[in-house]
């Protein structure tokens, strides 16, 4: 979301969902020293949550550095929807929107993003991007949307190979006598390895795939850029 903003040192970013705060860390890094985040947050908790977490971060990077990070980040809680009166006189870089209905908040936000800025906006459903469609379609805000991306993570299965009584499988040398014959599966008694430390540095083949159980989808990312009409 972050690379998809295309957010530079100096900017002036406006978040919509402060949640954890997690974003706004990463949004603080980005604009540096010279430039400032607005988060806004309609939920008490969350907003409470995100100023605890900017400022145990901020408390860590001066342990850590010796050095004070700049405090650039401004926390508000309030429903963006409603918001024009904490807008006024701001101008923005980029927004990032994470809300359920993203489409109500663009006629207050829009005004006040420059020329070419992005609006990147995290959606959990598809039914809610066809809603922020419907909602560009029938307004005159000068927003195209440029991209719709899903956002999958695939969960891998590395583990060594295992027989079925539990003891580890070997690896097994080619050779003549070998190479034409099929692995039964049976060993002797000196080739049951109960134990990772019985047997050698790549002794023990791996299973290394996809797990058979993905639950991939984690959201959607939408991309919209204001433009001159």
């Amino acid at each position: 979301m972050l690379t998809m903003m295309d957010v530079s040192e100096g900017d002036s970013v406006l978040e919509s969902g402060s949640g954890s705060g997690a974003m706004s860390l990463f949004l603080s890094r980005a604009v540096g020293s010279r430039g400032s985040v607005l988060s806004v947050e309609v939920r008490e908790d969350h907003h409470k949550r995100s100023i605890l977490n900017y400022q145990r971060w901020r408390s860590t990077w001066k342990l850590r550095r010796g050095e004070e990070w700049p405090d650039n980040v401004h926390f508000h809680q309030c429903d963006l929807i409603n918001s024009a009166p904490l807008l006024a006189g701001r101008s923005f870089n980029s927004v990032a929107l994470d809300m359920v209905n993203p489409h109500l908040a663009l006629p207050a936000v829009v005004p006040h993003l420059h020329d070419g800025a992005i609006c990147a906006v995290y959606l959990a459903n598809i039914t809610q991007i066809i809603d922020l469609m419907e909602g560009l379609r029938c307004s005159t805000l000068p927003l195209v949307c440029e991209r719709v991306i899903e956002v999958q993570y695939r969960d891998w299965l590395l583990a060594p190979s295992l027989k079925k009584d539990g003891t580890f499988n070997q690896r097994k040398p080619m050779s003549e006598e070998t190479a034409d014959s099929e692995d039964d599966g049976d060993s002797t008694d000196e080739e049951q390895l109960t134990s990772p430390k019985q047997a050698p540095f790549g002794g023990v083949p791996y299973i290394a795939r996809p797990h058979p159980e993905q639950l991939p989808h984690t959201a959607f990312l939408v991309k919209l850029r204001k433009i001159l009409k």
